[in-house]
């Protein structure tokens, strides 16, 4: 039946075949036996083939997404699987539409010098699909890190600076690079990390807490002080308890021991 499925497919298309279509590898074979291959869903010409007589099946399990479908998991198992087996897989990302990204596998796969290699992956696809889902925890973590980065530089710098003038009536300015510092290493310090959300978001639990902000401000404010004038006519109560605490600091530091004139 297996054959018969393939056979009728190829017939389809306007690039004829020879008898490798009825002679699938192993690990091609264990693919299918998995579920992984679904003969009845087709094949395609790669994308990136132009001029190729080349059919490619996709590879169906947690490494397959887009912009609205999969999630840290799935993209982080596409990546470090192409990165890991980018000799025998074809990555299927593409940078248009609804940015889909999988893995294909071509009807050479398994033959020749790259058997046990591509059985190797077909194992690891299997145990992906049917038992952990998680490929590169180490991967996993970084790709978090990255999405976090983003939100930091698209969105997240300028919605902090807008709870932090509210809260404060300061208006600081945290598109430095030195305020991005400060802004990660508060996180570490009130034990603040990446979350997954949704397909390709991220959360930072607890940065729009009134303590976590009051905190990064100060932290700001002594690294890169304060514009007096812009700040003065909008302070909060506790916006002039941050800014006088700030202030007590750099007198201190201008006037060692001088403080008990105050």
């Amino acid at each position: 039946m297996v054959v018969s499925l393939v056979k009728d497919y190829v017939h389809t298309f306007p690039y004829p075949y020879d008898d490798l279509w009825f002679k699938m590898s192993p690990a091609f074979r264990f693919l299918v036996d998995s579920g992984v291959i679904d003969l009845e869903k087709g094949a395609e010409i790669p994308y990136r083939c132009e001029g190729v007589d080349e059919i490619a099946f996709e590879l169906d399990g947690p490494w397959s997404g887009s912009d609205y479908s999969g999630d840290d998991i799935t993209e982080s198992n596409q990546r470090s699987l192409a990165r890991d087996y980018k000799d025998i897989v074809i990555d299927s990302t593409r940078y248009w539409g609804h940015s889909p990204y999988g893995l294909q596998v071509d009807v050479y796969f398994g033959w020749g010098e790259n058997a046990d290699h591509a059985m190797d992956l077909a194992e690891n696809l299997v145990s992906l699909k049917h038992d952990y889902p998680l490929y590169d925890e180490e991967d996993n973590s970084k790709l978090l890190d990255e999405r976090a980065e983003r939100a930091w530089d698209g969105y997240m710098e300028s919605d902090i600076a807008s709870d932090i003038e509210k809260r404060l009536g300061i208006d600081l300015d945290l598109r430095t690079d030195k305020a991005g510092e400060i802004f990660w290493e508060t996180c570490s310090d009130h034990e603040i990390y990446p979350e997954a959300e949704g397909h390709r978001d991220v959360l930072m639990r607890g940065t729009g807490d009134e303590e976590f902000q009051i905190d990064l401000a100060r932290r700001v404010l002594e690294a890169q002080g304060p514009e007096f004038p812009d700040y003065l006519y909008d302070l909060t109560d506790l916006g002039y308890e941050v800014l006088a605490d700030y202030m007590v600091k750099q007198f201190e530091g201008q006037c060692p021991g001088q403080m008990s004139i105050l």
